[in-house]
């Protein structure tokens, strides 16, 4: 793990400390044609600059953490009602209440849409959410000086919106085994 314990990486980090996002075929499959799906859209909207967000939860340390937050709980004296006030049955925060606890790495996946499992093979057992984030960013007048300003040799990275989606697209599919 790196200096931070909890790291931000950016794509070039990504790449350099060679993480993967490793989820099997089925998943892949399925994320890459939903993601597919997404920049095309954003392109025909002419919008870019937008990323990938990736939360990358380690079942293993939460599973460590559970078991040494257990061992530091003291112990309640008589029975206890579930805490505080019920929750109204119809209440929307009611369908968030599971009849069993869901143990380090177990999701619900009717409520974490965005949560995929890391494959049986992947060298850490992992649970990833990713979304696509800042979505508002127009191909304008000043995005089009800037891009013609490029192709008249100036170094600025800025592309059109449909060749931004590719490469974003193209990108992506390289961080996943």
């Amino acid at each position: 793990m790196s200096a931070k314990e909890l790291p931000t990486y950016k794509d070039n980090d990504f790449i350099n400390d060679g993480q993967k996002i490793c989820i099997d075929g089925e998943n892949k499959k399925m994320f890459l044609e939903k993601l597919r799906k997404d920049v095309e859209f954003l392109a025909q909207l002419k919008l870019m600059d937008y990323s990938l967000l990736v939360g990358i939860h380690d079942v293993e340390k939460a599973e460590q953490e559970d078991v040494e937050s257990e061992d530091n709980e003291p112990e309640e004296d008589g029975e206890s009602d579930g805490g505080g006030i019920g929750t109204p049955p119809d209440s929307p925060s009611n369908t968030l209440d599971s009849n069993k606890p869901l143990s380090p790495g177990e999701f619900d996946p009717a409520i974490d849409v965005y949560a995929i499992k890391s494959n049986d093979g992947a060298p850490r057992k992992e649970v990833y959410f990713m979304a696509i984030i800042d979505i508002l960013q127009h191909y304008d007048a000043k995005k089009k000086a800037a891009h013609a300003a490029k192709t008249a040799g100036a170094e600025i990275s800025t592309v059109n919106p449909e060749q931004y989606s590719k490469r974003f697209y193209d990108f992506i599919t390289t961080i996943l085994s």
